[in-house]
Order: structure tokens, then C-alpha cells, then sequence
């Protein structure tokens, strides 16, 4: 038994060495990584080795995330792994605790792999598709792929819900109360936890390397036939250009930004490196350490060329159209973008056309609006608008009293504001794969076609509107008025206020729900983002966006109060619902199960479980189909009510006939007060009704 030191960055293990030993991490981080497909944090009270038998080659590269400590055991049998327990029985409920969350973060990478190959699978079903319909319009017979026809991804062993399964989540569920009332009786209790959760991993290993092949095989199997997809594409791309006017031919693009950009020519030379080297990357998500520093260079350059280019287009009477595709989708050069990606770029930012609402905007687009006076800047990470901000920047002493009064109308600082403490974070959540971000646009990180990802704003509208034609009250807010010339003191309405939707300049897969209003006041526009090409089903991101809307409007609103049940409101119910489940006699014994479930791969956070049945609620029930169980989808539907067509196509459904009824008896209530007031004013001014009573007699008709 040796205590040995790792350093950051050292590695400790590589794929495919042989274990001989078993280390116990008393200190530090290790990180255990395969590529894009692995990558989880080993802290300390982890036995690395136990998974393995002895012998076997490691699956994975073990990597130390901080200056580690180690215990190093000779490793021949299981044993062994006792005697490593067992030397340390101080922190022996550690280890077992550590045990379960490794395996634990394994599920969570089973999940991963599996949503992975079906993610492909249904790519390549969708390209196939395409590909004769491409085929045709290029008047060329289409080949056979009989390898792509009868692709279907693994079948699930179901190794992630079974017992072995529930049994990790439950020991990370309660590791604390574990720790003390279990792991601490007996090392032999700890000692078993250990090997339960290691023979367990060793069967996770075995289905990611199962996962991990099929990808590999699956890619190398259809390169002939995705070969013959993009030359399909190309040919029916080239015949539109022909047809409908020439694209100019994109070419020395980064110099042409650079030029337009104006900024220092020794950061222009070393971000020109820096792209030429990841152009020349074999693999530009690799997570060496070369690789994550020539990314973090890049990134941190894109941004200060982005701005220079800002200011300068700005004054500028006309801008390059490279210059516009760099704004829009983060393009800095064609080799690096690929020669039939730029060419369709080229033709969306020709092609591009505005939001007639003003609502759905480019992050170009956008910032020009708060450099006009027209928007203001978004909320920074910590909830803080523009103007606390500077308060707390005075506070802080970090600028004087009459610097901020100057700020206040600084709007080259609000843009900068803007692009600091939004436009960098939510270009790369939006992204997805944070580990690998960067901003620049790469033909690595398309993986659809860009024409059906793109979110243009007229595609991000339709896609709101289909969830309003069902959830028609989401963006109405009820706010109040006076109306004193009718000795009317307070009168209550519904106002509908639509969003701020920024499309970010990346491929990206997810969607940001930043802020649900604008300052203080609730009647002002939430502002959500998504990645300008989708790569995900934009419906359902729309979906899970508003849902985090409705709840973080709720919590808003009720502010201290929003779990507070003597006050209902949506989050206090949905929360109250979901705590004490256990004690609802009418739910099922299955139903009580279900529950358990979501709450469980929620971690326990009621807005995800609350997003997770809105979109149930959205896409099944809307549609006759339940999904939700008989709380819930009470508790929606009266928060979240259907629009006028479903209430009545479902109104003859069991499940909602008595739900319609009690809102039909509400709405009575509200449209009978609503005729008082009418009468009221029309008594002494029947002329003209003020503009917010014909609002909320809008809103109730709706």
C-alpha cells in the first residue's frame, strides 16, 4: 500500500492498459473520459479499478481534474477490494457512497448512448427519404442502400430501469441518511455496497461498449450512402442557384472579416493560426488539452472580433456579405465550413428576412436594437438588469456615482453589457455540448441538413403559434389599471405580451428560457434563445421553453410566496402535488410509481417534472391521448386551459368533462363582472370603452 501524488492534467490510466492495481482517491478529482462519449468525475472516496476484473484493460483514460491523492492497493482478487475498504474505516461510508454515484453518473451515460443511436438512426431514415426526392429533382435514378432500409438502433436491455438501476438512484437519493444510519454499522455493509455498485458498472461498461461499436460500424456502413446523399444535395443546390440567380462565390472570407473588423493586426494573424490549426484538426471536439486551449484562444478572440466588427457595421453604409454571415451563423471561412455549407449560408443571409412582429431576432439584429435605443439589454447571470448593474457595480467601488449616471445612457456600454454577460453564455448553452463549444461555424458540428434546421424567424413563429393554438393564455398576464374618470379605482385585465426569441449564431441543440420579464414590471417581454440552425425538434424545445416560462412567471409573481398553498397558483399546487403524492388515496399504486420516477430523473427539481408533463400535456392530451396522471392534468388544465376549438372537441371526454365544467362556471363569474363594468361605463360615457376593458373582453371570448 503506496500513497502516490497526481498532478492536474497527468494522466493516470490510459484506454487499453492492463489493471494491476487499485487506487483509492482520498483527494482531488479524477476524470474519466472516452472521447464525446464519457466523460464523468471520479471524486474522492472512489476505488478505481473495482469495476474491472483483474487483469482486464481499462475501458476509458483516467485523467486527474485537480492535484489528486491517491492510495495505491496491489489488485488480484475481490479481496482486494475489501482490504482497501477495510484500511480506511474512517471513510469507508465514503467510498461506498462514492461507489453508488459512479455508478449512477454510468446510467446517466447508458442514457446518453442510447438516445445517441437512436438520434442517428433516425437521421439517416430522414436523409434516406430525402435523398430519393433529391434524386428526382436531380433527373438521376436513385441507388439502393439496403444497409440504410433495415437500420433500427439496439434494443434496450433495460439495465437502466431495473432493480440494479433504481437501487443506485435510491443510495444517491439518500446517501446522507445512508452514510449515517447504514454504511457507518459495519464496514461489511460498505464492502458490499462497493462490489454491488462495481459488478454493476462493469455491466454499464459492457452496453456503452455495445453502443459505442454500433456507431462505429453503423458510420462506416453508411459512408457510401452519405456520400451519395451530399452529391445529391450539391447537384439539386447547384440547378437552384442556376435557376434562380448566382450566389456569389465565398472566397478568403476570415480575411475579408478580419479587414472589415478593424482590429489589431496581431490579433488577426493569431486568430488566422489558431483557425487554420483547427481546420487541420482531425478531430476539433477532442479533449486534450492542445485542443481545449486552442479552443478557449479561439473563442475568446471570435468575441473581440465579433464587437470590433459590431461598431464598425454600425456606421458602415453597406456590409460584406461574409461579414453578415459571420454575424449570423458564426462563419469565419469556407474551408473550415466546407464548400457546399458556405454556399447555402451564403444563400440564407442573402435570402433573410426579418420578423414582421420585431419579436424574433438575430443576436446581430438584437444588439443593433439596444445600440438604437430600441431594446434593452437582457438580465446578466446573477438576475441583475442593466440599471442594478451599475448599482452594484457603485456599490462594489467599482465605478463613482457619476459614472453611473453617465451609464445609465451608454448605450455602446449596454451593448457591451449585452455581449458579455449574455450573448457569450447563452451562445454556448445554446450550443449544447459545452466541453466542446466554439463559436465558429465547422462542418464537424452539422449533423442535419442545414436547410431543414434552420430556425428562421418565420419557422420559429409557425412553431409558437402551434403551442398557442393550444395553450392560449401563455403569454397573457394579468395586470391592473385605474380608471378614475369612471370611479372605477382598480379594474384587473389580461394583457398579452409575446417574447423577445433570439436566434444565436451556432448549431446548437438546445433552447434558453434567460428571463420571464424585462426589470420589474411584470407587463414587459420575457426573452428566450435558440441556436439560428436547430438540431433538435424545434417544437418540442418551444414547448419546454414555455413551460419554463409559466413556471418562473408564477415564481415571479408570487415571489416568496410561489410554494405557499394557502395561496394557490400553479407552482404552489403542482409543488404541493408532487410532495405529497404518497398520501393521495385516488392516485394507483402504479401511478405513485410513475411519479417516483420522474422525480428521480428530475433529481427532484418540480420544474423539470413540471416541464416534462407540459409537454405531455402539449403534445399528447391536446390530442386525446392521456399521458398525465389525474392531478396533474387537473392542475394544467386550469393554469394552462385549452384554447376554445379543444375545449370543445374534449369537453365530451370524461377526463375533462367535469374539469370543463367547473371552468365553464368560472369563466361565467368573470364574463358576468366584466358585463357590470361594461354597464357601469357605458351608464356615463357610452361613446367608447377604454382600450383595456375591450382587452380583457377579448381575452375572456378567447
Amino acid at each position: 500500500m503506496d500513497k502516490i501524488t497526481v498532478q492536474k492534467g497527468q494522466v493516470l490510466h490510459r484506454k487499453g492498459e492492463p489493471v494491476q492495481s487499485l487506487e483509492l482517491l482520498l483527494a482531488g478529482a479524477i476524470q474519466m473520459e472516452d472521447g464525446d462519449d464519457l466523460d464523468i468525475r471520479l471524486s474522492g472516496g472512489t476505488i478505481l479499478g473495482a469495476s474491472y476484473a483483474p487483469g482486464d484493460t481499462y475501458a476509458f483514460d483516467y485523467t486527474a481534474d485537480s492535484d489528486s491523492t491517491l492510495v495505491v492497493f496491489d489488485y488480484a482478487s475481490e479481496d482486494d477490494i475489501f482490504e482497501a475498504v477495510t484500511n480506511t474505516p474512517a471513510i469507508a461510508p465514503v467510498i461506498a457512497a462514492a461507489s453508488m454515484r459512479n455508478a449512477a453518473a454510468m446510467l446517466d451515460a447508458l442514457s446518453a448512448a442510447s438516445d445517441a443511436a437512436d438520434a442517428l438512426c433516425k437521421e439517416l431514415a430522414e436523409q434516406y427519404r430525402e435523398y430519393a426526392i433529391l434524386c428526382v429533382k436531380a433527373k438521376k435514378a436513385p441507388a439502393s442502400f439496403p444497409v440504410v432500409e433495415c437500420l433500427s438502433a439496439p434494443e434496450p436491455s433495460g439495465l437502466s430501469s431495473g432493480w440494479e438501476a433504481s437501487l443506485c438512484r435510491a443510495a444517491c437519493d439518500h446517501q446522507g441518511e445512508l452514510k449515517k444510519a447504514f454504511y457507518a454499522l459495519d464496514l461489511s455493509f460498505c464492502f458490499a455496497t462497493v462490489l454491488r455498485a462495481s459488478h454493476f458498472e462493469a455491466k454499464v461498461r459492457q452496453e456503452l461498449a455495445a453502443y459505442a461499436a454500433f456507431q462505429e460500424q453503423t458510420k462506416t456502413a453508411v459512408s457510401p450512402f452519405v456520400s451519395a446523399y451530399y452529391q445529391a444535395k450539391a447537384r439539386v443546390e447547384e440547378q437552384m442557384r442556376n435557376g434562380s440567380g448566382d450566389v456569389p462565390v465565398i472566397a478568403h472570407a476570415l480575411d475579408m472579416i478580419l479587414a472589415f473588423s478593424g482590429v489589431a493586426p496581431e490579433l488577426a494573424d493569431a486568430f488566422r493560426k489558431d483557425i487554420e490549426a483547427y481546420t487541420a484538426a482531425e478531430d476539433r471536439f477532442a479533449k486534450s488539452d492542445a485542443m481545449r486551449l486552442l479552443r478557449r484562444r479561439i473563442t475568446d478572440t471570435f468575441y473581440a472580433i465579433y464587437e470590433s466588427a459590431f461598431w464598425r457595421s454600425m456606421d458602415a453604409e453597406t456590409v460584406p456579405l461574409e461579414v453578415r454571415m459571420f454575424f449570423l451563423f458564426g462563419f469565419v471561412d469556407e474551408t473550415l465550413a466546407g464548400r457546399s455549407n458556405t454556399d447555402l449560408l451564403a444563400r440564407i443571409a442573402l435570402d433573410w428576412e426579418e420578423d414582421p412582429e420585431g419579436r424574433i431576432l438575430s443576436a446581430y439584429e438584437w444588439l443593433a436594437r439596444i445600440y438604437r435605443g430600441t431594446a434593452v439589454p437582457s438580465k446578466d447571470e446573477f438576475d441583475n438588469d442593466w440599471e442594478s448593474h451599475l448599482r452594484e457595480e457603485k456599490r462594489n467601488k467599482t465605478i463613482s456615482a457619476d459614472e453611473e449616471k453617465e451609464l445609465q445612457t451608454d448605450r455602446r456600454a449596454m451593448v457591451q453589457f449585452e455581449i458579455q454577460h449574455m450573448f457569450k453564455l447563452v451562445n454556448r448553452n445554446t450550443y449544447g455540448r459545452l466541453s466542446s463549444f466554439v463559436p465558429v461555424f465547422h462542418a464537424q458540428n452539422v449533423l442535419r441538413p442545414l436547410d431543414k434546421s434552420l430556425a428562421s424567424p418565420a419557422k420559429v413563429r409557425e412553431t409558437f403559434d402551434r403551442v398557442l393554438a393550444i395553450d392560449y393564455g401563455c403569454f397573457y398576464r394579468q395586470t391592473r389599471v385605474a380608471l378614475p374618470q369612471f370611479k372605477i379605482p382598480y379594474f384587473f385585465y389580461h394583457t398579452e405580451v409575446k417574447p423577445y426569441i433570439l436566434l444565436m449564431p451556432n448549431v446548437g441543440s438546445r433552447g434558453v428560457m434567460w428571463q420571464e420579464i424585462e426589470g420589474a414590471r411584470r407587463t414587459t417581454p420575457a426573452h428566450m434563445m435558440l441556436s439560428i440552425f436547430h438540431s433538435e425538434d424545434l417544437y418540442e424545445t418551444v414547448i419546454k421553453m414555455c413551460a419554463i416560462f409559466r413556471w418562473e412567471l408564477c415564481r415571479r409573481i408570487q415571489g416568496v410566496r410561489y410554494a405557499d398553498i394557502q395561496d394557490p397558483s400553479l407552482t404552489a399546487e403542482y409543488m404541493n402535488y408532487l410532495l405529497f403524492y404518497r398520501r393521495d388515496g385516488y392516485l394507483s399504486s402504479e401511478a405513485k410509481e410513475h411519479i417516483k420516477l420522474s422525480l428521480q430523473k428530475a433529481r427532484n427539481d418540480y420544474k423539470k417534472v413540471f416541464m416534462s408533463d407540459y409537454l405531455k400535456y402539449i403534445q399528447n392530451e391536446s390530442a386525446g391521448m392521456p399521458k398525465l396522471t389525474k392531478p396533474a392534468r387537473e392542475i394544467l388544465f386550469r393554469y394552462c386551459t385549452f384554447a376554445k376549438d379543444l375545449r370543445t372537441l374534449r369537453g365530451s371526454n370524461p377526463q375533462y368533462r367535469q374539469l370543463m365544467e367547473r371552468w365553464s362556471v368560472k369563466q361565467s363569474g368573470r364574463i358576468h363582472n366584466l358585463d357590470l363594468v361594461v354597464r357601469k361605463i357605458e351608464r356615463s360615457h357610452p361613446e367608447a370603452l377604454p382600450p383595456e376593458v375591450e382587452e380583457e373582453r377579448r381575452y375572456l371570448s378567447l
